[in-house]
């Protein structure tokens, strides 16, 4: 019921999407931190599609929580994204626990996550503004408690692979990426 909800709400936010494409104040630059000009790690890819140009991974934690920072560089137009997460073990995760916290000017739908069919995690963040968002910064924090399987010798092999990203101005004009184009993971291990 909670993914219908949810699919619900980001059918009726894409319609207001295309609808409202006259709203909007132009092409936006971001206040959010700059993405490094490293050369790249699996912490961060290198894309070439117009949309956006570079996908970083950063993470945190807090307490008995888990969180994936996701920023972007490059951004073009983009109005929409989304994005799947693979955490394992999985049995390690409170899955459910799982929320989105999108960074501004983005917002999101009620948690923002939903759990996919493969026990992903997929979170999306849209923008209101018609031009669309440009400029480098962050795109939100994904965050998931630990289960009470979750020990030292679980956080050694713990670790987060984004197996799908997707971003652009709509649903019909998207750069889409898989896991193995993107090869972008982190390890929760020290």
């Amino acid at each position: 019921m909670h993914n219908r909800s949810l699919l619900g709400a980001l059918v009726l936010t894409a319609a207001f999407l295309s609808c409202n494409s006259t709203v909007g104040e132009g092409t936006k630059s971001s206040s959010s931190p700059q993405l490094p000009s490293s050369g790249g790690s699996d912490t961060e890819a290198q894309l070439d599609g117009p949309h956006v140009k570079t996908l970083q991974l950063l993470k945190g934690e807090a307490g008995s929580a888990l969180s994936l920072q996701l920023q972007a560089g490059g951004m073009s137009g983009v109005r929409q994204f989304e994005f799947n997460v693979a955490l394992e073990p999985a049995e390690a995760f409170d899955l459910s626990s799982a929320s989105f916290a999108p960074a501004k000017p983005f917002i999101t739908v009620g948690s923002g996550v939903e759990i996919t069919p493969e026990k992903n995690l997929r979170a999306i963040g849209i923008y209101l503004d018609a031009a669309g968002y440009s400029g480098d910064g962050g795109l939100g924090t994904l965050t998931v408690k630990t289960s009470s399987s979750f020990s030292s010798s679980t956080r050694a092999r713990a670790r987060a692979r984004i197996v799908r990203f997707s971003a652009g101005p709509s649903s019909k004009e998207r750069d889409t990426y898989t896991e193995q184009q993107l090869n972008l993971s982190l390890s929760f291990g020290p």
